[in-house]
C-alpha cells in the first residue's frame, strides 16, 4: 500500500472517533451554611451530549455530589461521588443516557441553596436545548408583600427562609403565573425564596425586606 493509500485509511478510520470525543465540563463546589458565601453549585445548570464528562471540584467547605435514585427517583440513572467531604477533592461522571438529572449537597442544610441540574441532549436526535421561564420577584426592596412571577412553571409551594437555612413560612403557589406572598411577619433583611416544583425541582432566589 503506498503511502497515500495509507494516510487516506487512517483518516477513515480516524472520523468515527472524533466524532464521538467527549467534551469535559466543570463545575466549582463551594460555600457554608455560617457564610459568606452560601453552599453552591457554580455553573448550577447545564446542557451537554451524550458522552460528555461533567467534573465537580471542590473549593472551600464540606460537600458532595448527589444525584442517586433515592433521592432522585426520576433520574436516567443514579450517581454519587460518596459522602461529604472537606479538601481539595474532584468527582467525574460520564453521562449515556439522555434526560434530566437533578442533583444536590447531602451536607445538613446545604441543599436549600446547593442544587444542580443536568440536561443530557443525544445530538443523533433533532432537539433543542430546554429552556426554563426565569422567575422574577416585585418589588425589590419587598415591603409588605412579595409578587413572584413564574410563568408556565408548575409550582407546588414556595418556603422563605432565613440564610442560615432555617424555614420561616410556607405559602402553597398560587393558580396562574403570579403569586403573591405576604411579608407582614417578617423583620426588616435579606432572606432566600425557594420555588419548589413538582416532583423535585428547586430554584433558590435572595430578597429582601425593607
Amino acid at each position: 500500500m503506498n503511502k497515500r493509500a495509507l494516510s487516506f485509511s487512517f483518516l477513515m478510520a480516524a472520523v468515527p472517533f472524533c466524532a464521538n470525543a467527549q467534551t469535559e465540563h466543570f463545575i466549582d463546589v463551594g460555600g457554608s451554611t455560617l457564610g459568606p458565601q452560601l453552599p453552591y453549585y457554580d455553573p448550577n445548570v447545564l446542557t451537554i451530549d451524550i458522552g460528555d464528562v461533567v467534573t465537580w471540584t471542590n473549593e472551600s467547605g464540606t460537600h458532595n455530589v448527589n444525584a442517586t435514585e433515592f433521592f432522585f427517583p426520576l433520574n436516567p440513572e443514579g450517581f454519587t461521588s460518596g459522602e461529604p467531604a472537606n479538601g481539595d477533592w474532584t468527582y467525574s461522571h460520564t453521562f449515556t443516557i439522555a434526560g434530566v438529572y437533578n442533583y444536590m449537597c447531602t451536607s445538613e442544610g446545604h441543599s436549600a441553596t446547593q442544587t444542580g441540574r443536568i440536561f443530557v441532549l443525544d445530538p443523533n436526535e433533532v432537539e433543542e436545548a430546554p429552556t426554563e421561564t426565569p422567575i422574577a420577584l416585585a418589588p425589590t426592596p419587598a415591603k409588605d408583600h412579595l409578587l413572584v412571577s413564574t410563568g408556565d412553571r408548575a409550582i407546588a409551594r414556595f418556603e422563605i427562609m432565613g440564610l442560615d437555612g432555617r424555614i420561616l413560612m410556607t405559602i402553597p403557589a398560587g393558580q396562574g403565573e403570579q403569586t403573591r406572598l405576604q411579608l407582614g411577619t417578617l423583620t426588616p433583611g435579606n432572606y432566600l425564596l425557594r420555588a419548589v416544583e413538582a416532583p423535585e425541582r428547586v430554584t433558590v432566589l435572595r430578597f429582601t425586606k425593607g
